[in-house]
């Protein structure tokens, strides 16, 4: 079985945009998966930032064409909000911002290392952070 990443949305956005900014271990991650030895988990509200942080930084992805690649390229696999991630948050006292704690349950919920550079997120010690 491929390693499991879950993704953030600035780690998403800055892979897409090949942004100097993606951390080092979250681009080893990406690179992974484009050789086929891993998989990247992008919950849909990530999606959902991605369209919004996109539309405020005046549009520089096409987003509608991006998000036909990341289907077409067999390397992201989406993970929805459904009841059983919701009751996964209890286990994430630590991550206070309700998308965050969404995105981290999805970690939680694949015992997945989540590609993010979110201080919160890294400080509350529940997630396997990769950046």
């Amino acid at each position: 079985m491929s390693q499991l990443y879950v993704v953030d949305t600035h780690a998403l956005f800055w892979y897409l945009t090949a942004s100097p900014q993606l951390g080092s271990q979250a681009l080893q991650a990406f690179q992974a998966a484009e050789q086929g030895h891993a998989k990247i988990i992008v919950p849909t509200i990530v999606l959902a930032e991605l369209y919004f942080l996109n539309e405020k930084l005046g549009q520089p992805l096409n987003f509608i064409e991006e998000y036909r690649k990341m289907l077409a390229s067999g390397l992201f696999e989406f993970s929805p909000l459904d009841e059983a991630l919701i009751l996964l948050f209890p286990y994430l006292p630590g991550i206070h911002e309700m998308h965050d704690r969404i995105v981290a349950a999805v970690a939680l919920r694949f015992q997945a290392p989540l590609l993010t550079r979110d201080a919160e997120i890294r400080r509350s010690g529940i997630i396997a952070v990769q950046w």
